[in-house]
């Protein structure tokens, strides 16, 4: 009961007339030998700095913090040189008193409207990405129709009658239908992820195996520009508990990305070691690197560097925003380092209790 009235606003200000009271009769027995006139400071800012006080309650406390210092100097006969002094001081102490009551009070109320504006950004973000996952959930069915008809249309026995013209036209609609289906599965992942709904089912799987079958589907996109990618372990197995279907989408992306902005002919390394209890994997490219002014967009959601892919493929600007998401779900770190015109190196850590031989 008596917490309970204490942490209400009538209890809150009884115990400061309380505060104000004991240090009242603290500094009346020191006298002018040991000043405890900082004490007073105590029951303003209590008051000041509760949410549910006034301005006025605030300037309240500091107008008796003031009559009660006055009134302990006044009586206990501080040897002042004039008279005139204590007054001067007494007006001085009460402005200091105001002005901290004043400020304390405001800092407190421009804190709660930063609260409550934060709460009401963080429901309309909830909103939006509750919407983004109904309409992207919503419009995959018909794109992914689209893909798959015009997919069946081009396979060899169904193009037969197709002219050249035809051909030409139902392949861009598969293309833009695909790329269509992967922007929305991104939006689908963000979504999930700013929502706090993204699952990670992690399982002890032998890692280097996995990289390896990575690796194997990316050659396949890198021979169409005669690049080769080159995996560097020193170890012959490392166990890791991982999500196999999200570290697939991660590794896959910075596999691409790095294909995508490599020239022709050139050599992508992934690079697997062991520090400490991390494994880190490294995806290295001989590609043209990264601006310094475009270093800060790398993992935003929708922000792209100014670099042009050099086979003309194409970017949501989501892929690395969603690969940081799913590293840090693993209780893991993503990072990169590049120079600009020689290439870049993606990495990221993965905690693990491994075994290595």
């Amino acid at each position: 009961m008596l917490t309970k009235l204490f942490h209400s606003k009538t209890g809150a200000i009884v115990l400061a007339y309380i505060l104000v009271a004991c240090i009242a009769v603290i500094d009346y027995r020191t006298g002018y030998e040991l000043s405890t006139s900082i004490l007073y400071m105590m029951p303003i800012y209590f008051i000041a700095s509760r949410k549910e006080t006034s301005h006025t309650t605030a300037l309240s406390i500091a107008l008796v913090c003031s009559i009660a210092w006055f009134f302990v100097e006044f009586t206990t006969g501080q040897p002042y040189s004039n008279f005139l002094i204590l007054y001067w001081n007494s007006l001085v102490r009460a402005i200091i008193f105001f002005a901290i009551a004043f400020f304390v009070k405001k800092l407190v109320n421009e804190q709660q409207k930063l609260k409550q504006m934060n709460e009401e950004l963080y429901k309309l973000n909830v909103e939006k990405n509750k919407y983004i996952g109904i309409a992207a959930h919503d419009l995959r069915s018909p794109i992914g129709n689209i893909y798959n008809l015009s997919d069946l249309v081009l396979d060899n026995k169904s193009s037969t009658n197709l002219n050249k013209t035809q051909r030409e036209f139902i392949g861009l609609i598969n293309k833009i239908s695909y790329n269509a289906l992967s922007l929305l599965d991104n939006l689908l992942d963000v979504a999930q992820i700013e929502a706090g709904t993204l699952k990670i089912t992690k399982s002890q799987q032998n890692y280097l195996e996995f990289v390896h079958e990575i690796i194997e589907v990316n050659q396949l996109i890198a021979d169409k520009k005669e690049q080769q990618i080159s995996l560097q372990c020193s170890e012959e197995q490392i166990e890791l508990s991982f999500d196999r279907s999200y570290l697939g989408q991660v590794l896959n992306n910075l596999l691409t990305n790095a294909l995508k902005y490599s020239l022709p002919q050139k050599e992508v390394f992934v690079k697997i070691s062991l520090q400490d209890k991390y494994v880190k994997t490294e995806i290295v490219d001989q590609g043209m690197g990264i601006r310094e002014q475009d270093k800060d967009k790398i993992f935003r959601p929708f922000e792209k560097a100014q670099n042009i892919p050099t086979g003309g493929e194409r970017s949501s600007g989501l892929g690395l925003a969603i690969v940081r998401k799913i590293i840090e779900a693993h209780q893991g770190e993503i990072g990169f380092s590049s120079t600009y015109g020689k290439g870049s190196n993606f990495y990221f850590f993965l905690p693990s209790e491994y075994t290595a031989s």
